[in-house]
């Protein structure tokens, strides 16, 4: 736009055009450019994760320190290699009073008095199912993505287990998760009750705090056009000189924070842009 308000149309001629918005950006821009064919938006995966939170006696200063500088493998293939990861968290005064549990204003309240002295575990789970993104009539991107699947739902309820087994081993006086309506801990009394409580609660929407750790494989690589959008080196099937350069190009959810691979994977296509 310019200075007088007006606007104008830029056409750019380009023989190599690389798409990387992003896992839930880049299927929209397919989708409003008809382009990448009907797995497009497909097989999104998120990576789901929640958080076990623990009230301990001294401060934790959950909000200093690098983010996220240890985590666990010990539970990354549980079956058919799924699984999941445990990690520490960093966490804000908005993160958690935002994502904590809430029973009333007064609850709610004490909760963000305690934070000083509450240190949070999350996990994520390798996901099996997927969900898909879409657009609305004016191009926008529109996800779906319900915990469906079998296996994937067992590992979550696997991670809640093992963060709240963490926690009382860590010491914490309560433990609190993120599960509407779930009972709280209390150190003293029966742990396992308590997990067994969590465990089976539902995992249903807006039943539970479940949140994306990351967004990938909704643009995916593949040899069949109609399950993947390009192919296994990243250019589309049905437009040749267009990439996928993002996380969205991944076949199948990475189980693991996903930086490095993306970094491989854009050097990958790099290269394979340059060779074409």
């Amino acid at each position: 736009m310019g200075e007088d308000g007006r606007t104008a149309r830029v056409e750019v001629r380009a023989p190599t055009v690389v798409v990387a918005a992003g896992s839930i950006v880049s299927p929209a821009l397919l989708l409003r450019s008809q382009l990448g064919g009907p797995a497009v938006g497909d097989y999104l995966r998120l990576h789901p994760s929640t958080a076990v939170s623990g009230l301990y006696d001294e401060d934790t200063r959950a909000w200093f320190g690098p983010p996220q500088a240890a985590l666990s493998h010990q539970f990354e293939d549980l079956e058919e290699g799924y699984g999941l990861l445990v990690e520490c968290s960093q966490h804000t005064t908005g993160l958690f009073g935002a994502a904590t549990q809430w029973k009333d204003g007064r609850d709610h309240k004490q909760r963000m008095l305690d934070w000083t002295r509450i240190g949070a575990f999350i996990f994520l789970i390798r996901d099996r199912g997927h969900g898909r993104v879409t657009i609305d009539r004016q191009g926008n991107a529109i996800t779906e993505y319900r915990m469906t699947d079998e296996l994937d739902q067992h590992n979550f309820r696997r991670g809640l287990s093992e963060l709240c087994r963490l926690q009382e081993a860590a010491g914490a006086n309560e433990i609190v998760t993120l599960a509407r309506g779930a009972p709280e801990w209390k150190r003293g009394e029966d742990l396992d009750t308590f997990i067994a409580k969590v465990a089976t609660s539902s995992l249903g929407p807006r039943q539970h705090g479940i949140f994306s750790a990351h967004q990938m494989g909704s643009c995916r690589m593949g040899s069949d056009p109609e399950t993947s959008v390009a192919n296994p080196w990243g250019e589309l099937h049905d437009t040749p000189g267009v990439w996928i350069g993002d996380a969205s190009a991944f076949p199948t959810a990475s189980g693991t924070n996903p930086m490095a691979t993306i970094l491989a994977l854009a050097r990958r296509t790099a290269h394979a842009i340059a060779a074409a």
